[in-house]
């Protein structure tokens, strides 16, 4: 007896066709379980659910998410203090220490986060990050936007960053060289809320051409290697229990 559902497709096969069938014909699973039920998942009916949960639309956004982040972090990297002037021109009341902080470890950061999300490694993790940096610098952009205030997006150090940053920065064309100048505005909040949208979903839907999904695979290679080896034991050792003695 078969029955078609939508979304999946759940076949039945209840107790009395083991009956009727020769035990030769069946499969070894169907003498032991009256009942067999086989479901199989497809894709989300919703053409914009099923396009935002295609996990090649997530390797896009991972990988422009890894260069802006590797970028961004290598043209701030070991330049701290002219990262000190793009942060106080934002002219927020943040304490001395926290903004000397995030000169000297952010660049890193970012680096590292870029990385990682290149590599596909710890995704999950890293969109958390990414989703955290991202509001984080929403919030400053913002609220500069509506006080009235133009500074330089900051996302690229400029002409005094790391020099290996700007050359390639400037490899980009006239694209680096917007990037490296941006005003903050409305054109740099929206920027920044694609790539919010595109941290959130590194979060909750997986990616392809990673090292994650290689971990998946090797994890799983090994649970069924052991559980195979966990039956072959069990079925000794019954083996064993219920030959007669001699």
């Amino acid at each position: 007896m078969a029955r078609q559902q939508a979304g999946n497709r759940r076949i039945v096969a209840p107790a009395y066709a083991a009956a009727e069938a020769p035990a030769e014909a069946l499969p070894e699973d169907s003498l032991e379980v009256s009942n067999v039920v086989v479901e199989e998942h497809t894709a989300p009916r919703n053409p914009v659910l099923r396009f935002i949960t295609n996990p090649y639309l997530t390797l896009v956004s991972r990988l422009c998410l890894a260069g802006i982040f590797i970028l961004s972090g290598l043209t701030k990297l070991g330049v701290p203090d002219q990262f000190v002037v793009s942060i106080d021109s934002y002219e927020m009341p943040l304490p001395r220490l926290m903004v000397d902080l995030m000169a000297n470890w952010l660049p890193g950061i970012e680096l590292a986060l870029g990385i990682f999300l290149l590599l596909g490694l710890f995704t999950r993790v890293a969109g958390i990050i990414s989703t955290v940096l991202m509001l984080i610098f929403l919030i400053a952009m913002v609220q500069a936007w509506l006080r009235g205030l133009s500074p330089n997006c900051g996302c690229f150090s400029g002409p005094q960053g790391n020099p290996l940053g700007n050359q390639l920065v400037a490899a980009l064309g006239p694209v680096g060289t917007f990037l490296a100048n941006e005003k903050v505005g409305v054109g740099s909040i929206g920027r920044d809320l694609v790539f919010l949208l595109m941290s959130i979903q590194l979060i909750f839907v997986p990616t392809v051409f990673s090292l994650d999904s290689l971990r998946a695979r090797y994890r799983a290679s090994r649970e069924e290697y052991y559980e195979e080896e966990a039956g072959e034991d069990g079925y000794e050792s019954q083996e064993l229990e219920t030959r007669p003695a001699e």
